[in-house]
């Protein structure tokens, strides 16, 4: 499928979505008219009803007074969807923009940057312009976090995770419809850090009243008592002062309460909204019928004792709806008064989070995880010619038409590359802007991709499982009082440390010991190269240093020349990013200068 025809789609659905929304909007219109309607005839009703009392007029009073209910939780319930149905033109709005290479409209991830991660500063996964924002669409803070966690961790890869997520994300890939409109659910609340952390913090509170029979005989038998001597009241049995003396005994000991309660009703109802999120995102995995293993047994973890995550966490948020109506300073006299209704709210959930409370953190990393899958999904969806990965055994690396995600399809040079086996090198020439850096960062950049079950930019693409770990970019720091020879020293030890644990790494080095002078550099890189090799450290090393060059002659079986050519016509430059065998003829440097008039001739 070509990228016309999947822009295509996603326009065919604006259209779509676009026509719900006006039909929305105009039944909106009618039924705001309705509302008001049946209320004008309510006050004209309840003014005759007034004035002269008949049974016609109670009923007609109380059937224009439902009426008028059931439209305004009606036009609730529209104007939800109204918003889904905008949230569906977005993201459909937004993936037009995406092919068109506008990306800066998603999160770009910059806070998961780490200078010192092995490979993620390197490679340009976060930030702007990254990897990240290429891929994101999670609609959570806890999906986001799952997508961040497994580009900068693929340590615990293995041949059956590839495989499963890859099933994942073909399958997953295919169901447009359900990922936008998880997409949409998600949209209609983002939440933050922080509503994670109240979640987490009401939960690892301990409970207080409902492991007390005390509370529990408070709660039962005083209310009982009371409605009791209400009815005695009403049927003329009993004098009122015995109910009013029991309801003001209840408000009493509600009074003594108050601060904990309030402090509990504080701590849930600001995360009843993204709850409410979290059972809409939850309810819309349960329904959906997958295929694959590792899907069903996502949905399978959704359940508790035979009872499904939504109905639960619809539970918890009917207990907390009700517990917010104490808020209504009337209503909650009342309900306090002849209930204990407080103390039975704050019981009521603290029981919930005997029974649901160690599964909800489960519940909602299952949403993370699905989240993380519909970015999968997507940027499959968005890239049908991309391939999944072969785990092969015979083979570190071999590649054919590889090329990097984030360059635009019709500028980009892909490249065939292989690495037959463990401990070998290539060391890559060329000159300035020939595309030695981008390579090594096309290589890392789908090596992660693979590792982590994606589909890579490639026609062909076989690998074994192994580590990453580069050094590309190292910069001084003042904070530290150190220098860029210092900080780059540190990087190449962290990789001799690595190399010596003796796990299968693939090195992506360029241009090594840049911070001293160019005998010093040749020594040293040469001496590291040595080490590199004894070692048996798998990679690619980009220099322009010829005369590392030269070791292959010394070390045949390990050392292999590639390189990226210009070609210098007069004064005209020509890269083709094409790699080839061998040492770079041509150097660029004093002609570029010479053009940009850093010197004349």
């Amino acid at each position: 499928m070509s990228i016309d025809k999947i822009s295509e789609i996603y326009k065919n659905r604006i259209l779509r979505f676009t026509k719900e929304m006006k039909k929305i909007k105009t039944n909106l219109i009618w039924m705001s008219i309705l509302r008001f309607v049946f209320f004008i005839l309510f006050l004209v009703t309840l003014v005759f009803l007034i004035k002269e009392f008949n049974w016609i007029k109670l009923s007609s009073l109380l059937a224009f007074i439902s009426i008028f209910i059931f439209l305004v939780v009606y036009y609730i319930k529209k104007t939800e969807l109204l918003n889904h149905i905008k949230n569906l033109i977005r993201i459909n709005d937004d993936e037009i923009k995406a092919i068109d290479h506008e990306y800066s409209i998603f999160n770009s991830g910059d806070h998961y940057q780490n200078r010192d991660h092995e490979y993620s500063y390197d490679l340009d996964l976060f930030g702007e312009g990254s990897l990240f924002q290429y891929l994101n669409r999670t609609v959570t803070i806890i999906g986001s976090d799952f997508l961040a966690n497994r580009l900068i961790d693929t340590k615990n890869s293995n041949k059956d995770s590839i495989i499963n997520t890859q099933k994942s994300i073909s399958e997953i890939s295919k169901k447009i419809d359900w990922r936008q409109h998880f997409m949409a659910i998600g949209y209609a609340r983002a939440a933050t850090k922080e509503d994670n952390k109240n979640i987490d913090k009401w939960l690892n509170k301990s409970v207080y009243y409902v492991n007390k029979n005390f509370y529990w005989a408070i709660v039962i038998l005083l209310p009982i008592i009371t409605l009791m001597f209400l009815g005695l009241f009403l049927f003329g049995i009993s004098h009122y002062s015995w109910f009013v003396t029991l309801a003001l005994s209840q408000l009493f000991f509600a009074s003594l309460q108050l601060r904990r309660t309030n402090r509990e009703q504080a701590m849930v109802s600001e995360e009843m909204r993204i709850l409410k999120i979290y059972s809409k995102l939850i309810s819309h995995i349960e329904n959906e019928e997958f295929k694959t293993e590792n899907f069903k047994n996502l949905q399978k973890e959704l359940e508790t004792d035979q009872i499904k995550a939504q109905i639960a966490i619809k539970k918890l948020i009917k207990i907390i709806d009700a517990f917010d109506t104490r808020l209504n300073i009337f209503l909650g006299v009342i309900l306090n008064g002849i209930l204990m209704w407080d103390l039975l709210s704050v019981m009521r959930l603290e029981r919930w989070k005997i029974i649901y409370g160690k599964s909800i953190e489960k519940w909602i990393k299952i949403i993370a995880e699905f989240d993380f899958y519909n970015c999968a999904g997507n940027y499959y969806f968005n890239n049908p010619d991309y391939i999944f990965p072969e785990i092969n055994e015979d083979t570190i690396l071999n590649t054919e038409e590889l090329g990097h995600q984030l360059i635009f399809k019709e500028k980009r040079v892909n490249n065939n590359f292989k690495v037959q086996k463990a401990g070998e090198i290539d060391i890559i020439t060329g000159a300035n802007m020939a595309g030695k850096s981008t390579f090594l960062r096309t290589v890392g950049v789908n090596l992660i991709l693979a590792l982590n079950g994606f589909p890579v930019c490639a026609s062909k693409f076989k690998f074994q499982i192994l580590e990453l770990f580069t050094g590309m970019r190292t910069a001084d720091s003042l904070k530290e009082n150190e220098s860029y020879f210092y900080a780059e020293l540190k990087r190449l030890k962290h990789i001799i440390e690595k190399l010596k644990k003796g796990k299968l790494t693939f090195l992506l080095l360029d241009e090594i010991l840049k911070g001293t002078n160019s005998i010093d550099k040749a020594k040293g890189s040469w001496k590291f190269v040595e080490n590199l090799i004894e070692l048996k450290a798998t990679g690619i090393v980009a220099t322009h240093d010829l005369s590392l060059c030269k070791m292959e002659n010394e070390y045949p079986h390990h050392i292999m020349n590639k390189c990226f050519e210009v070609e210098i016509d007069h004064n005209n430059i020509e890269f083709d990013y094409k790699l080839r065998s061998g040492i770079t003829k041509n150097m660029n440097a004093s002609l570029l200068m010479q053009q940009m008039g850093i010197f004349s001739n």
